[in-house]
């Protein structure tokens, strides 16, 4: 299935309140990118295009929370009207204590959200329960919007192809590919109202989770 149909080519809504503004992607290498084929297929760029608005991106490769909040002023000088907060996967690999990471997403969200900017935090990629509980419960103290992710790691074709080519270099098989930044795109503007949600299943048994994602940051 090609990423538009995921995405949903004729998915349309009246996205006034956003067209021409500037969209913030805060976030880690998915965010960033890793692993789409070319830049107008990574997730944000997918969101910006579907609705009309203007993509700063603020992501870095094995980026936590903790890096999330040095980067709220640059966030905060965007005047966003749209931001996403796609943070928690590298949390949840590298173990960061619940107590810390609930507090440092806390700080962004509060931080980011106001009368003039939607927010929509991204739940984690790799299966973690607690810290997507954390993500969801702090989404709601602050009327933003939580968009799961769950079910999305245990499709294979949402992930690259390990050791293929990508306009970051060599792909792996933990990060997204087309159809999974596809994916993800599709539910965020789902949520916003403006398109389908993906589809996620039948799931195949969840793989076993590389050791390498353990050591290396994404």
């Amino acid at each position: 299935m090609a990423p538009s149909e995921i995405l949903g080519a004729a998915a349309s809504a009246d996205n006034q309140a956003l067209q021409g503004k500037v969209y913030v992607a805060l976030g880690d290498s998915i965010s960033a990118g890793r692993f789409a084929t070319a830049p107008n297929d990574t997730f944000p760029a997918l969101v910006a295009e579907k609705l009309g608005m203007n993509l700063d991106l603020v992501a870095r490769s094995g980026a936590r929370a903790g890096w999330g909040l040095t980067e709220l002023n640059v966030v905060a000088a965007a005047h966003p009207a749209l931001v996403t907060i796609e943070l928690g996967t590298n949390d949840a690999g590298f173990f960061t204590p619940a107590d810390l990471f609930a507090a440092q997403y806390e700080s962004i969200v509060s931080r980011v959200s106001g009368p003039h900017t939607r927010v929509i935090c991204i739940g984690s990629w790799l299966p973690a329960a607690g810290v997507d509980a954390i993500i969801a419960q702090t989404c709601q103290r602050h009327d933003a919007i939580y968009v799961s992710l769950e079910g999305f790691y245990g499709v294979n074709d949402f992930h690259a192809l390990d050791g293929g080519s990508s306009y970051l270099g060599r792909t792996d098989w933990f990060h997204p590919g087309d159809q999974g930044h596809a994916a993800i795109a599709a539910a965020v503007v789902s949520a916003l109202g403006a398109g389908p949600p993906p589809v996620v299943g039948p799931l195949p048994p969840a793989p076993r989770i590389p050791d390498v994602i353990r050591t290396h940051p994404h």
